[in-house]
């Protein structure tokens, strides 16, 4: 039995979950009568990639929940399921109901789970379910997942929730559990769990090595003391990922280290705004990217891929089901990371990245299939929409990204 968090009663009174170490050599798992993944299987040719899946719920924005063509987490998970992927990469953000449906949005979430009042977190069984668990069904007997955490599942926000039902590890159901503060319990002091890896068979000889980095904190418009915290991780996603002969690896952090966000989001009267995000990432990872040849993230509500020189190419697949980015604005920057817009550091003793060499943005609900190619370290990335077209595809070789539009858009 997995121990449910405490101080979060009522929230999670409702579930009862399991937790069990499956031998490494089993070929079969279940659980209540119900097959899972017993392994990861020999060979990997097909990897379905998406991020930031939850219908957004809050004071301030509320996304209709009820209409599959706003929220379809539902139709893009039958999808993927389609697709008998061999394994599943999911990359942070599930918990977006953090609120109650505010008056007069009824229509668009009005059965919508709230949040526990007075509770120093906004998630709950109901809510995980409606959000998460019940949309994604059809992929859980299908294939492992590598799951990232994001921001949504801060200790503050989705935390208890994404550690009773998410984590990877045994036993760390209790690390959003409430503390006590006097008369009244809060979330505990934020903290990043640890860096681990995983390595896919590819080929005979061929291996491709999955590092996983914590970014549920931080800030993505400017440098914090969360920085140093966060460069931990990146150390030891390094000393992980050291290069091996037919080995290649990928980093999977939920913030983007090279995505732009849309000029609609520049501030008036800022003529140094920078849409690099997310700058906490890009100073905590500085120095920390060699041993890559690409890097995926969400976060952002749209996919993007992006090529900076010399570093591993960027892919951005926030486009699971929350709702989208704005469709415009995405025009690659002159000048690159770590700059402003006149070109100069924003960080002192850093030298910013050159600009992009490419930038492809497609504000696109989906997800992606990535295939191996031919020779070592290629890869071949088709995104599709919901339904399951196509709509862009990029080719991967070593450290080097590409992508174009396909069809409907040609």
């Amino acid at each position: 039995m997995r121990r449910l968090p405490v101080n979060t009663s009522p929230a999670f009174n409702q579930v009862t979950v399991c937790e069990s170490a499956i031998p490494k050599h089993a070929v079969r798992a279940e659980i209540g009568g119900h097959p899972i993944p017993a392994r990861m299987k020999k060979r990997v040719d097909d990897i379905a990639v998406f991020g930031d899946v939850g219908c957004r719920v809050t004071d301030w924005e509320v996304q209709d929940c009820n209409t599959v063509a706003s929220w379809p987490l539902a139709r893009v998970s039958q999808s993927i399921a389609n697709e008998k992927p061999d394994v599943i990469l999911f990359l942070g953000d599930f918990f977006y109901r953090e609120s109650a449906c505010p008056t007069g949005q009824e229509a668009a979430c009005g059965s919508s789970p709230p949040p526990i009042t007075g509770a120093p977190f906004t998630d709950s069984a109901y809510g995980w379910m409606a959000d998460s668990i019940l949309p994604l069904a059809p992929i859980f007997p299908v294939a492992p997942l590598v799951i990232v955490r994001g921001n949504h599942e801060a200790c503050d926000r989705g935390g208890n929730g994404f550690f009773l039902f998410f984590d990877p590890f045994l036993d760390s159901s209790q690390t959003c559990s409430p503390v006590p503060d006097g008369n009244a319990f809060v979330a505990p002091t934020p903290a990043l769990t640890r860096t681990w890896a995983t390595d896919l068979k590819v080929r005979p000889g061929r291996t491709l090595r999955l590092a996983m980095v914590d970014a549920a904190y931080g800030n993505d418009s400017q440098v914090t003391p969360w920085s140093v915290e966060q460069r931990v991780g990146y150390i030891e996603a390094r000393n992980l990922t050291t290069p091996q002969k037919k080995v290649e690896s990928w980093l999977l952090v939920h913030r983007p280290i090279f995505g732009h966000l849309t000029t609609q989001y520049a501030p008036s009267g800022d003529p140094l705004w920078v849409p690099w995000v997310s700058i906490d990432q890009q100073v905590a990872s500085y120095g920390l990217l060699d041993n890559y040849n690409a890097v995926l993230s969400s976060h952002m509500h749209l996919m993007q891929a992006v090529q900076i020189p010399g570093q591993p190419g960027q892919m951005i697949l926030g486009n699971g089901a929350t709702e989208l980015d704005p469709s415009t604005g995405y025009d690659n920057p002159q000048y690159g990371p770590l700059a402003n817009a006149v070109g100069n550091p924003i960080e002192p003793g850093l030298i910013p990245y050159p600009a992009a060499t490419m930038s492809y943005t497609a504000v696109e609900f989906g997800y992606a299939m990535v295939r191996p190619g031919r020779r070592f370290s290629e890869w071949n990335w088709e995104h599709y929409t919901p339904d399951g077209a196509a709509f862009a595809r990029c080719a991967q070789l070593g450290k080097n990204l590409a992508c174009q539009n396909a069809a409907p858009y040609q």
